[in-house]
């Protein structure tokens, strides 16, 4: 009878741990296609804040200036304060365009676990919620991915039954003095 038991919780928990790999495995899954996703997101803004920059670069040389920043940093000089805030506002855009460009690079060619980071930053958790609103789940097509999602998934699984098998032990181990002097 008692084998009974423990043949039907060993059952039990070896279903358990296949449910909780299958979630693992589905969720990690996610994360090349979220990145994919992301990233057309990001292509969106990139090449808007570039049509800015180059536009920006070509009224700095029709203007003798060097590069945009030459002429944003002259801007900044003038005396009158709407024309320093309209240098300030095309310096932002500068920037904006420059971590697009490292954004746009990581989720292109960067690792899925650099990816993953970029992606759930908490920095950017605002951003990550548009894109999620037309996310639609799905499996990634490369080899590559599915096996590093594979294996994120199965280390995911062990770290999580690691203390369910420490407390096994612990129990059995506990329970063995007791059983010995019945």
């Amino acid at each position: 009878m008692q084998c009974e038991a423990k043949y039907g919780g060993n059952m039990v928990k070896r279903i358990i741990d296949r449910l909780i790999f299958g979630g693992l495995l589905i969720a990690t899954l996610q994360i090349p296609m979220l990145a994919d996703h992301y990233l057309q997101y990001l292509s969106g803004f990139y090449d808007a804040t570039r049509q800015q920059v180059s536009s920006y670069e070509d009224n700095a040389h029709r203007h003798g200036f060097d590069s945009a920043e030459s002429l944003i940093d002259a801007l900044l000089q003038e005396k009158s304060s709407i024309i320093r805030v309209d240098a300030e506002q095309k310096r932002d855009v500068l920037q904006q365009h420059q971590m697009l460009e490292q954004a746009i690079a990581t989720l292109s060619n960067g690792h899925l676990i650099e990816k993953a980071v970029y992606i759930f930053n908490p920095l950017r958790v605002d951003e990550l919620q548009r894109v999620l609103i037309h996310f639609k789940p799905g499996i990634p097509i490369d080899v590559e991915s599915i096996v590093i999602c594979v294996v994120i998934a199965f280390g995911l699984n062990a770290v999580l039954y690691i203390p369910l098998v420490l407390f096994q032990r612990r129990r059995s181990k506990a329970s063995r003095p007791a059983a010995s002097h019945g």
